[in-house]
């Protein structure tokens, strides 16, 4: 049987599939809230019309939620290990737990706080694959993207942040009209345990006191698992319709270590922003709502079952990145154009400021009287003047420091100082015969020849004599020679050299004289060089 079949299906961006035993329902999800819905037998024919549907509604993306009694929980601990080692401890762990399903999840969920600290790891699993395998071929068939599958506790978890009172130990009781009644225990925000239970069809047979034997019969199994501590009292939520509640709070048992919580089911939808009015005590609308709102990750589609849902990721991201380009495409040559647009003004506003001043200039230029000498010409002459200008120099540095030679030897008496400024320090001044580069008598300064650093030098020869003179020329020649030396140790000094002294000393000179001859003079000449920056 199928209820609700339309010819044509409306679309949706994703839905669910909500299988149980017996009935598969279909909740869509349209314009951000469920939507339409739609059921199916369990068995050939409503499998048939399950395959029409998906042909007819097309590549939907889908969540698989089922609510069956074959989902087992086992809580175990591995070591503590990442990566690899932990996936192989884990597969190890499945294959010796759950060693005839492939529909495996597990979930680590803290660690021990005593010996190695190994982790705590809830393992889940659905024990009997052949309830899921054609519905899950039906959607493969028609690559149908398959986004996971999940369990109704699993989703339940979805409601602990909105239920009140939120406690360590939280017990969640649930109706769902296609496979019972659900009772889950959480611990801490962590799933435990999960049990389902049969119902009669709802309104044969009073559900209130199969419910208190229920809720009953799991805190018994929950205190045999050492789940519940004593300190605490066990939280019960009930979800129902009002007429359902006030059945249930006549027929449970009341005690001081359980705090029994009332919430209307339709109150609750609202809270959750369900948009529709739930008028039965059922929770199927609230899970398929929480599941399609909040999509959580995969828990046990296997990868090659959702292989469309991927594909389909990746095509929406290539076509998502193709739409960015684009915009980034028409931005950019938007932003070109306009300073084309902007360049293009200012040029002609710039071409018309030319031809105005152009013309102006022009004009002014008829009335300027004729000169003998072209404009180029009186550039040319004013940029040499401006050059000679910027190298104008005046002796006064070249006689401070040869005031201070001379401060030192009172006897050097100067007759002639011959000056000049030039940008080689080896030219040539009046009354010089010494050749470019002689070292003298004395010989160079201490400064090299090469970038020097100075922008142009001052020249100075110097002709003196020692007066008085006793006739002593060793001790003229000595002082002759201390007295360049202390010229060239002065700062700025780039050369000193002795061109001639009272006494030739050389080799080919001849050496004569009287006994009755008198003291005779002392005469030398100095060349000295400065080094000097425009900027000194």
């Amino acid at each position: 049987m199928i209820s609700s079949l339309k010819s044509k299906f409306d679309t949706s961006f994703r839905r669910t599939v909500f299988l149980s035993a017996d009935k598969v329902a279909v909740y869509h999800w349209e314009k951000g809230r469920l939507g339409s819905s739609y059921m199916f037998d369990v068995s050939g024919d409503g499998q048939k019309y399950f395959d029409r549907y998906l042909k007819d509604t097309g590549r939907i993306t889908t969540y698989l939620l089922v609510d069956l009694v074959e989902e087992e929980y086992r809580q175990d601990t591995i070591p503590h290990v990442f990566g690899s080692d932990r996936t192989a401890v884990i597969n190890r762990k499945k294959s010796r737990l759950f060693r005839d399903t492939p529909y495996f999840h597990a979930k680590v969920q803290g660690r021990e706080e005593e010996g190695r600290r190994d982790d705590q790891v809830m393992f889940m699993a659905l024990t009997n694959p052949d309830i899921l395998e054609p519905w899950i071929n039906l959607l493969t068939n028609n690559k149908i993207p398959l986004a996971g599958i999940y369990s109704v506790p699993q989703v339940t978890k979805l409601f602990l942040e909105h239920l009140p009172e939120p406690s360590d130990h939280m017990l969640i009781v649930s109706l769902q009209s296609i496979s019972g009644l659900r009772q889950t225990f959480f611990y801490q925000q962590k799933l435990k345990i999960s049990r389902l239970v049969d119902l009669p069809r709802y309104g044969t047979e009073p559900y209130a006191p199969i419910i208190n034997e229920e809720v009953n019969a799991i805190i018994r199994y929950l205190n045999s698992l050492r789940l519940l501590n004593t300190d605490q009292p066990l939280h019960i939520y009930y979800l129902a319709d009002t007429r359902l509640l006030s059945e249930i709070q006549g027929k449970i048992t009341k005690s001081p270590s359980n705090k029994n919580i009332f919430i209307n089911v339709n109150q609750f939808a609202q809270k959750l922003d369900l948009k529709r009015e739930i008028t039965t005590p059922f929770s199927d609308q609230l899970l398929n709502h929480c599941l399609l709102k909040n999509r959580p990750a995969n828990y046990y589609a296997l990868k090659t079952e959702t292989r469309y849902y991927q594909m389909q990721r990746a095509g929406r991201a290539m076509y998502a990145a193709s739409l960015f380009l684009l915009f980034t495409g028409l931005i950019w040559s938007g932003l070109n154009f306009i300073n084309a647009a902007i360049f293009k003004q200012q040029a002609e506003i710039a071409n018309k400021k030319t031809e105005f001043y152009a013309d102006r200039y022009k004009v002014a230029r008829e009335k300027i009287p004729q000169t003998p000498v072209s404009p180029a010409d009186l550039e040319i002459a004013v940029e040499m003047t401006n050059t000679l200008k910027s190298f104008k120099t005046d002796p006064f540095k070249m006689l401070t420091v040869i005031s201070k030679g001379l401060d030192q030897y009172p006897l050097i008496q100067l007759a002639e100082i011959s000056w000049a400024a030039a940008a080689d320090p080896n030219k040539k001044i009046s009354g010089d015969t010494t050749a470019a580069n002689t070292q003298g008598v004395v010989g160079y300064s201490n400064i090299g020849t090469k970038d020097t650093g100075f922008d142009y030098y001052q020249i100075a020869l110097m002709n003196g004599e020692i007066s008085p003179f006793d006739g002593d020329y060793r001790n003229a020649l000595d002082m002759i020679n201390r007295f360049a030396e202390t010229l060239r140790n002065t700062d700025s000094v780039y050369n000193v050299s002795v061109v001639s002294l009272p006494l030739d000393t050389s080799s080919q000179a001849n050496l004569q004289g009287t006994s009755n001859s008198g003291p005779g003079t002392a005469k030398f000449s100095i060349r000295i060089v400065m080094g000097l920056s425009h900027e000194s």
